[in-house]
C-alpha cells in the first residue's frame, strides 16, 4: 500500500471512531429517563411509568422540555390545583394532545402527581 492509501484508511478510521463517539454521547445526553430511580411511593412509581412511555418524548425523559414545554419545577406553579392539569391531560390543549381516551383517570392522576415531583 502507498502512503497515501495509508493516509486515506486512517483518515476514514478516525472520521468513524468520531461519528461513533459523536453518537454515543448524543444518545447519553438524550437518555431515556432511565437513570432516575424508581419512586417508592407507588402512585409516583405508576406516574413515573406512564410519563416514561407517554410524555417523556415530548416534554424530556426529566420533564426538563424539549417539543413540549418544562414541567420540572414549573407544573406546580402553572397548575396550582391538581385538578387543572388532569384536565389539560385529559383533554388536551393547543399542540398537546388528549389522553383521555388512551389511559385512565387512575394513569392521569398518577402521571399528574409524579409531573408535579419533579
Amino acid at each position: 500500500p502507498t502512503v497515501r492509501s495509508a493516509a486515506v484508511k486512517a483518515a476514514k478510521v478516525l472520521i468513524l471512531a468520531i461519528a461513533l463517539v459523536g453518537g454515543v454521547l448524543a444518545l447519553n445526553a438524550c437518555g431515556n429517563g432511565d437513570d432516575a430511580a424508581t419512586p417508592s411511593d407507588p402512585t409516583l412509581a405508576r406516574g413515573q411509568q406512564v410519563f416514561r412511555q407517554n410524555c417523556a418524548t415530548c416534554h424530556g425523559a426529566k420533564g426538563g422540555g424539549g417539543n413540549g414545554p418544562r414541567l420540572a419545577g414549573v407544573v406546580v406553579s402553572r397548575y396550582p390545583n391538581i385538578e387543572d392539569q388532569i384536565a389539560v391531560i385529559t383533554e388536551g390543549r393547543a399542540g398537546m394532545p388528549s389522553f383521555g381516551q388512551q389511559l385512565s383517570a387512575e394513569d392521569i392522576r398518577a402521571v399528574a402527581t409524579y409531573e408535579r415531583s419533579l
